[in-house]
């Protein structure tokens, strides 16, 4: 479901998004980052620079009183900004439903109604 947040200071907030928080659904947001590690061999003593890949974890920030719409569900599961909106600094302005379906759902089936009979005519009786 898309959320909108809302900025509720004049200062501009940073969310971090932690891997174990927002990526939980299968959609990863992280990027992954080469850093350089000095790995010490320790039979000998020697020392080499190594690359190790590393996931960054990806940020939100929100600009003074910004509104900002569209964004993932996955948002208010994040620890930092649960206590934004416990502290009033961020409102969730709308929630808004998943896309309909494509197809509507079918009605239920109708019986034919028969018609009402017509109400007999009146005849004149012979006197």
């Amino acid at each position: 479901m898309p959320v909108t947040l809302e900025s509720r200071v004049r200062q501009m907030q940073v969310f971090n998004l932690p891997h174990d928080a927002y990526c939980g659904d299968g959609d990863c947001a992280c990027s992954d980052t080469a850093v350089v590690v000095v790995e010490e061999n320790p039979r000998t003593g020697e020392r080499a620079p190594r690359r190790v890949a590393r996931k960054t974890p990806d940020s939100l920030t929100l600009l003074a009183r910004e509104r900002r719409a569209d964004l993932p569900a996955a948002l208010l599961d994040v620890p930092e900004v649960k206590a934004a909106i416990a502290h009033g600094r961020v409102r969730v302005v709308e929630q808004t439903p998943d896309a309909p379906p494509d197809k509507p759902t079918p009605a239920a089936p109708t019986k034919p109604v028969a018609a009402p009979a017509a109400p007999p005519t009146p005849t004149k009786k012979e006197e």
